[in-house]
């Protein structure tokens, strides 16, 4: 039998029940306080009317009524921040790599990054029995991050179903044994990169075959042609950062080397090297370690497609970020590279919702392969869930979903509700049965070299998605904040302490 996936519907979690968020909830809780307040202390009873009616109507039109596609609520918080970037100029990036230098050793200084990304990076060398990888310390994020690419089995779709089921349950494995194994890997990032090929290889080849003694405005014309045939989306690939959470015992573990740096190389090192050596059992090949150099090509490849991903030259933490990034517009960005005079519009969007309805292993290829001459990342988000945990998350969603579920008697139950049940229950035992447990979100980046461009290709995304039965959400407001989701950094997912 194919095996299919079923994901649970997206649900509220706060702190009493779940058909609210969190804060929502202390909004309708000083609602109420406000309203015992009006109905305390207003004198005579047309003012209680009016005072109650006000606060109920204000509390009713924040939390509940739908504004723009979200309540106002959900967009407070969203329009403080961006108003406070357009305020604080942090939307309109310059980079200083030009003027930064480097130190006496050799080292480049550091320099700032675009608005979005984790502030005050730190940047060390691991070196592995797979070749010297880069570590991103995020002091924001308390966390280490580290990108090795790799290469999935060929012909997939092409598999038969016990194949696939075969490969699937080995990728699974791979998840649970780190998970359950006590080791520090708790995040994984998968990053499908669908991206331009040298865009300079027809740049030289012209040069090369190119007469001296051909008319001008036939060299003029020959120019136009060449910027429009010199990118073309055509090659794909497929990165994992990890993610190793900043805790006491790692950093009393590093101190006991003669520098903290020396300390997060080794043992970080160690902890990579045996997850990239695990990699055969999900048969999974590993393609290459990124070191600083192959690591500051990817991030400024992610904002300046122009910049062919494997060209490392010059390339360092400082020349990582790119010349300009300007987020002030509310539906993309725009970034140009130091090789660039234009710049590239960026747009990001989550994946609101997961398939509700059962899939298959290639529910994901409409997105993923079949759409065609466009520059876009699709970015999966996992944080590792041990099994005890797992099963007890999933024990509490059966119960909230037979809670919430409306089984009054004499009336017909919704058949949306039963099917919730039934996967939420069909979760339970999976987990027991020895299934990894996951929580994850998914980005989707598409960028453009033109804005009129960006709008058509946005909408082809879109319906690519639909057709894996994924709901996006285009971040608008905060495209400056969501981009940095798809970058190698493991973020997009908040963690379990902060929901």
């Amino acid at each position: 039998m194919a095996r299919s996936f079923t994901f649970p519907r997206p649900r509220p979690r706060g702190f009493l029940g779940r058909k609210f968020e969190a804060d929502e909830q202390l909004v309708l809780g000083a609602g109420a306080i406000l309203t015992v307040i009006c109905l305390a202390a207003l004198p005579g009873v047309p003012l209680k009317i009016v005072g109650t009616l006000s606060v109920v109507l204000f509390i009713a039109w924040a939390v509940l009524i739908p504004f723009h596609g979200r309540t106002y609520l959900r967009w407070f918080e969203i329009q403080r921040s961006y108003r406070r970037g357009l305020r604080n100029g942090s939307l309109l990036y310059r980079s200083t790599a030009p003027l930064a230098g480097r130190w006496g050793d050799g080292r480049p200084a550091a320099v700032i990054a675009p608005a979005g990304v984790p502030p005050r990076m730190e940047w060390f060398e691991a070196r592995t029995g797979f070749g010297t990888v880069a570590v991103l310390l995020q002091p924001s994020e308390a966390m280490f991050s580290a990108v090795v690419e790799v290469e999935g089995m060929k012909h997939f779709g092409g598999l038969d179903s016990e194949d696939k089921e075969s490969l699937i349950t080995a990728w699974e494995f791979l998840l649970r044994s780190t998970a359950e194994s006590g080791g520090r890997i708790q995040r994984v990032q998968w990053l499908s990169k669908i991206i331009p090929t040298d865009p300079n290889a027809h740049i030289r080849d012209a040069a090369a075959r190119r007469d001296p003694g051909a008319a001008s405005w036939l060299d003029a014309s020959y120019e136009q042609l060449l910027k429009r045939v010199a990118i073309s989306a055509e090659d794909r690939r497929i990165f994992l950062a990890l993610g190793i959470p900043y805790s006491r015992e790692l950093v009393e573990e590093a101190s006991r080397y003669s520098t903290l740096a020396e300390g997060y190389g080794i043992v970080l090192g160690k902890e990579i090297e045996t997850f990239v050596r695990n990699l055969g059992r999900a048969q999974l090949r590993w393609v290459r370690s990124l070191d600083e150099a192959a690591l500051s090509s990817l991030f400024h490849h992610s904002y300046a497609p122009g910049h062919w991903l494997d060209d490392n030259r010059g390339m360092d933490r400082s020349t990582a970020w790119p010349a300009e990034v300007d987020a002030r517009d509310e539906t993309f960005i725009a970034s140009r590279g130091f090789e660039a005079d234009e710049p590239w519009y960026s747009a990001t969007a989550w994946v609101k919702q997961w398939p509700t309805m059962p899939v298959g292993v290639n529910f994901l290829a409409p997105l993923l392969l079949y759409v065609q001459d466009m520059i876009y990342t699709v970015g999966v988000t996992m944080e590792l869930v041990p099994g005890e945990r797992a099963l007890a998350e999933a024990l509490s969603d059966v119960t909230s979903e037979i809670g919430q579920a409306d089984d009054t008697p004499g009336k017909l139950q919704d058949p949306r509700e039963r099917r919730e049940i039934r996967a939420a229950a069909g979760t339970v035992e999976e987990i027991a049965a020895g299934a990894s447990g996951v929580r994850l979100t998914g980005w989707v980046t598409v960028t453009s070299s033109d804005k009129e461009e960006l709008i058509r290709q946005k909408n082809d995304i879109r319906a690519a998605a639909a057709k894996c039965q994924l709901t996006l959400e285009w971040c608008d407001k905060e495209q400056w904040r969501a981009f940095a989701n798809t970058l190698p950094l493991v973020g997009g997912i908040v963690p379990e302490g902060r929901r």
